[in-house]
């Protein structure tokens, strides 16, 4: 079991963004979780099986892709220091 098998498309926040990236092509295009749930056949299901749905938004390729989360947390630096 993996993150993709526990969690479904309606556990994510409402905007949360995923990475589409295509195997076959290298060709990637960030979803949010909003803009995939309104397509009603992918509302209930979790994230491996909206792998297994979903193909290559060009044209030419329609190849399988694999689904990443974003995580938008913001970079902040180093805050130690000597005393």
């Amino acid at each position: 079991m993996n993150w993709k098998t526990d969690l479904k498309l309606s556990d994510l926040d409402l905007y949360t963004r995923l990475e589409i990236t295509c195997r076959s092509c290298g060709h990637s295009r960030y979803e949010t979780r909003d803009s995939l749930s309104t397509n009603p056949k992918l509302a209930q299901l979790y994230l491996d099986q909206i792998e297994g749905h979903l193909r290559c938004s060009k044209r030419t390729c329609r190849g399988a892709v694999r689904v990443a989360l974003i995580h938008s947390s913001r970079m902040e630096g180093f805050v130690g220091g000597m005393a």
